[in-house]
């Protein structure tokens, strides 16, 4: 005969722990450490996260609307875009120039200028250029563009327009601490009429110009100087009859000489050159291969000086001189092109002097760079949840970055961020922003003097983060007992973060709720034996409600159970028996009684046996004895084969 014996868990009473399913800590540890454990975790995660929520973006404008897509340049507001490509007063980029050059550039960025506008001889532009509030507008305007200058197209003392313009140029540069020069480029059509004139000298008229030159502008500290010399250009003044050797030997300051074009470097009294813009008859060509001369050529003579160019296109359409030139604009690929251009023929090893802008306002000839360039771009924006996505028409080369600006009112902006090309898409929940509604507006920015564009309105609302949710709290003592046992349910420790508790429920698991006041306790029978699982129910003042369970098992009063395989007994054949004794304490020994004959023993409270039967009806009895020394029984027949 072989006996099995199985030792139960113990029979005695503990208290009932709350069922904490966080695989991290393991049910086994003890409740204290639990808590301290949870609590740091909890502190660590909350930190982690208020972070951006209670450390978040504070809205300070320090712009506008009307700022961000206003004229942001000296072009006079009435004028208005013209078929030649000229832009109306408009927004544009004021990234520095110098970023289109080489790495480590330390190149002199210069403008040339046309200072003869007001007058009846020439387009209006909406303003006069001998204003010395326009003067003054375009020194800021060129200065916040990173050009560090202006060449200006001068005809002479002669020509009161441009002459005044020049002197007052001279007197805005002196006002700006060294960090604007002005230099002089005499125009040969100042000497057109004396070429035409019998009896007239043109070298002299040179000489007097330049002589003028130096005592009204060259003697003032913000004139263009290299190596303590001043610099005179000149535009086509090769095309007249001039004696050069006489010209220098007779003007003062001992001025450098700078002609137009490669043919410069080789001048017999030259200094350097200057290149300018070529139009050919393709409206596509960009002139580049007339560029690509004039720095090779320029490369060769090393100690001349070099003033390379760049510009937007050219198209003289609208002047009064019209030969139908043209070279497109291409949205702003021709000037990032003829910038471009340089980087091939100049480094910080083998550096540029200086580069003249081709124009700043010749808007008679389609140049002009003072209303910004056309890079034909749009953009849109959208927001998705906390996402705000924008997207791109046009050639994206011509942008150099995005900048985000937010509002609580739609008009009174903050730069929120910039964003790098490429990348259309930001998330604005690592602001951490502040309950409430913004309006949003994406800004192309161009590269330098090229429009931005700034997307339309976009509505972005940050709601109030949800109140934190009531905490339930559950003890049972006991959790485990015999039938009748009676079970205390305490809800000590509930709180309600955001309120106050309003209601708490205590749910027996048998069909038994009853409500309590809040931190209190319930007690309950339970008469019948079972498995029961506890609920409690905690309700706050804003509504939100949090449930917690525990669990309790209730064993049968003392007893003992046979269970027996009977009918084998029918077939002469082993039968199977299983005693299990039940008590509030421990059981300390289990019997099993054949026909009043001890057949089996164990001291645990459960055994299970085989036994054979004689022929005819039997008895088997079962006894158990608990720690406490109470005996029980249970007897059942079982017939034999």
């Amino acid at each position: 005969m072989r006996i099995f014996c199985f030792k139960g868990s113990a029979a005695k009473t503990r208290p009932l722990r709350p069922r904490f399913w966080f695989a991290h800590f393991g049910a086994h540890q003890k409740p204290t450490l639990f808590a301290r454990s949870w609590n740091l975790l909890l502190k660590t995660v909350l930190f982690a996260f208020a972070a951006p929520l209670f450390a978040g973006t504070a809205i300070t404008p320090t712009t506008t609307l009307a700022i961000e897509t206003g004229n942001n340049t000296s072009t006079a507001p009435s004028f208005a875009a013209e078929s030649d490509g000229n832009e109306g007063p408009s927004n544009i980029s004021k990234v520095s120039i110098r970023s289109l050059l080489y790495a480590g550039s330390a190149t002199k960025i210069y403008a040339h200028l046309m200072p003869w506008f007001g007058g009846a001889n020439h387009m209006n532009v909406g303003y006069s250029s001998d204003d010395p509030t326009q003067v003054k507008k375009q020194v800021d305007d060129m200065l916040s563009r990173g050009i560090q200058g202006t060449i200006i197209d001068w005809y002479g003392p002669n020509f009161t327009t441009e002459n005044t313009t020049t002197q007052l140029m001279v007197q805005e540069a002196q006002s700006r601490g060294g960090n604007f020069s002005v230099a002089v480029m005499e125009d040969g059509g100042q000497l057109q009429n004396c070429a035409r004139t019998a009896g007239c000298d043109v070298t002299q008229e040179v000489i007097n110009d330049l002589n003028y030159a130096y005592n009204n502008f060259e003697v003032s500290s913000a004139y263009m100087r290299v190596n303590g010399r001043p610099v005179v250009f000149f535009f086509d003044g090769t095309s007249y009859p001039v004696d050069w050797s006489r010209v220098s030997a007779n003007v003062s300051g001992n001025p450098l000489f700078v002609f137009r074009n490669s043919g410069a470097f080789t001048h017999a009294q030259s200094n350097g050159g200057f290149s300018w813009i070529a139009p050919l008859p393709d409206p596509t060509n960009m002139s580049i291969a007339y560029l690509d001369g004039f720095y090779n050529v320029a490369l060769g003579f090393s100690a001349e000086n070099t003033f390379a160019s760049a510009y937007k296109g050219f198209n003289d359409t609208l002047a009064a001189w019209s030969q139908n030139r043209i070279v497109n604009q291409q949205c702003g690929q021709t000037w990032l092109a003829t910038m471009a251009e340089i980087g091939k023929y100049y480094s910080a090893g083998n550096p540029l002097e200086a580069i003249q802008l081709v124009t700043w306002n010749d808007y008679e000839e389609g140049t002009e760079l003072e209303t910004g360039i056309d890079n034909c771009v749009a953009i849109a924006a959208a927001i998705a949840g906390s996402t705000l996505s924008w997207s791109i028409s046009g050639q994206e080369n011509t942008l150099d970055h995005y900048t985000i600006f937010i509002s609580t009112d739609g008009q009174n902006l903050m730069p929120l961020t910039t964003v790098a090309t490429g990348i259309h898409a930001l998330d604005l929940t690592s602001f951490g922003l502040s309950s409430g509604n913004y309006t949003l507006y994406v800004k192309a920015v161009g590269k330098p003097s090229l429009l931005n564009h700034i997307s339309g309105p976009v509505t972005y609302s940050v709601n109030p983060p949800a109140p934190p949710p009531p905490v339930a709290k559950l003890s049972v003592t006991p959790n485990q007992g015999v039938a009748p046992v009676n079970v205390n349910a305490s809800t000590a420790g509930s709180s309600a973060p955001a309120g106050s508790i309003v209601s708490t429920s205590i749910d027996f698991g048998d069909g038994t709720v009853v409500r309590v006041a809040a931190d209190a306790a319930a007690s309950h029978l339970y008469a019948n034996p079972g498995s029961y699982v506890i609920r409690t129910t905690v309700t706050d003042n804003l509504g939100a409600a949090s449930t917690v369970s525990a669990s309790a098992s209730v064993a049968a009063a003392a007893s003992v159970t046979i269970t027996t395989g009977a009918r084998f007994a029918a077939f002469g054949l082993p039968v199977h028996v299983v005693v299990k004794g039940y008590s509030g304490n421990s059981i300390t020994q289990m019997q099993l009684w054949l026909d009043g004959k001890l057949v089996a023993q164990c001291q645990t409270n459960s055994m299970q046996t085989t036994i054979r039967l004689r022929r005819g009806a039997h008895q088997l009895t079962a006894t158990a004895k608990d720690s406490s020394g109470a005996s029980f029984s249970a007897t059942v027949s079982v017939p034999g084969p």
